[in-house]
């Protein structure tokens, strides 16, 4: 064999060696946390930060991270930012509008510069050691999150916070009330109050990955006005708050077969329900034996749950 076939095939030994080896096309920590400062700067509403520092990425999975941090804005004040990176891609990224205060910049010191990012987004999103345990379960895939209504409306909570903390300003409270899983997608209606004063009904959606985090979530107001619209619970008399109800029929699991008048109210059986509104898009129907969870949808559709006896529950079948 010649010299020169010798080191051809020597070469193609080495190409395929690199090629099978795991270290070939590794993604490290080092890749993601500069991945996520790439979706930050190059995102024009983040335009007025820079200076990023006291960045941390945390191992989520294969090729997967959670990427914390700090950047200054113009005035030169530290604020938080975060990057969700699922399998080498960015799914999420997000700078908050609030400065970090002097007593989270003590929290994180005491512990390390080092993990100055990880620790103050610690204390500001989770604080709830039962809750990151569980994420950590679902994102190595040992126990499914979609059994898990609980973690999911958590999860989604959290997201549409963060949504709104950047576009209205700073949220006291966030309840999202009668949720509704579809394959991966969970939706419903909520009510959201401001620090500044002031709150709002709204819709939601967000859409999970098999591993229960949100790839994406959004929500939108429910009509233009700023007044409390939460509907009264009238005891007198059963069905006498109405509004956006549907002409629908359904029938539940169980045999319960339930009808719905446009604009209310709502029978189970023939029977005429205590009705309550939450908002234009949201109602509970009370029967003897069972409560009605009524949802429309973003889309105008509606979605109809029930709660029966010893915890039993479920999706009912709406027919028109």
């Amino acid at each position: 064999m010649t010299i020169k076939k010798r080191l051809n095939i020597g070469v193609s030994l080495a190409i395929a060696a690199a090629m099978a080896s795991p270290s070939a096309f590794a993604y490290n920590q080092n890749d993601a946390i500069e991945d996520c400062q790439d979706k930050i700067f190059d995102d024009s509403q983040y335009s007025r930060y820079s200076g990023a520092h006291g960045v941390t990425a945390q191992e989520t999975g294969r090729n997967s991270y959670k990427v914390t941090g700090l950047v200054k804005d113009r005035d030169k004040k530290d604020h938080r930012f975060n990057c969700r990176i699922d399998h080498r891609e960015v799914v999420s990224w997000n700078v908050s509008p609030e400065e970090i205060s002097d007593a989270d910049k003590k929290k994180a010191a005491a512990v390390g510069a080092g993990i100055l990012g990880l620790a103050i987004l610690a204390a500001a999103v989770s604080g709830d050691k039962d809750h990151d345990d569980k994420r950590s379960s679902y994102g190595k895939g040992e126990n499914s999150p979609f059994d898990d209504m609980g973690y999911l409306k958590r999860e989604c909570t959290n997201e549409v916070r963060r949504h709104l903390d950047r576009d209205h300003g700073a949220v006291r409270d966030l309840e999202l009330t009668h949720p509704h899983l579809n394959d991966r997608t969970l939706i419903g209606n909520g009510r959201v109050s401001f620090e500044r004063g002031g709150h709002r009904e709204l819709s939601f959606t967000c859409d999970f990955d098999r591993r229960g985090q949100v790839q994406d979530g959004h929500y939108s107001y429910v009509g233009g006005d700023d007044d409390d619209r939460r509907g009264r619970t009238d005891g007198d008399r059963a069905g006498a708050t109405k509004g956006g109800i549907p002409l629908l029929n359904a029938t539940c699991p169980g045999g319960y077969e339930v009808h719905a008048d446009q604009g209310g109210p709502i029978y189970i059986g023939g029977k005429e329900t205590k009705l309550k509104k939450f908002n234009d898009n949201a109602f509970e129907a009370t029967g003897s034996d069972i409560t009605l969870s009524l949802t429309i949808n973003p889309d105008g559709s509606p979605s109809l749950m029930y709660t029966g006896k010893h915890g039993a529950n479920g999706i009912c079948t709406i027919s028109n």
